[in-house]
């Protein structure tokens, strides 16, 4: 882990991760909003080439709150895609590269 979550349960088939209120990856952009908080877990591979499926159940219902895979190196430098919580009707999916320590 960069930072533990609030908790979290690994098992061979399921990850489940609840963090704790107001983390995020966000780095220096327009908005003047900094956050280096969240938790990751990193995994590490000796492949050259690899591939895997991220299948999601998000069940959030407030703003901006985001599930996701990060690819991290460290807080200057990382990329997140993530489902976001809009409202009721539908989420974002987006993503952030972070490169320097700015946000794009």
């Amino acid at each position: 882990w960069t930072r533990e979550p609030a908790s979290y349960t690994i098992s061979a088939d399921k990850i489940e991760i609840v963090t704790k209120p107001h983390t995020d990856l966000w780095q220096r952009t327009y908005y003047h909003f900094r956050n280096d908080n969240a938790p990751v877990l990193q995994v590490s591979s000796d492949e050259k080439f690899f591939s895997f499926i991220v299948k999601t159940d998000f069940a959030s219902h407030h703003c901006f709150d985001q599930c996701g895979v990060v690819l991290y190196l460290d807080s200057e430098n990382w990329l997140k895609g993530s489902i976001e919580y809009e409202n009721e009707d539908f989420q974002h999916l987006g993503s952030v590269v972070t490169n320097h320590g700015y946000s794009d």
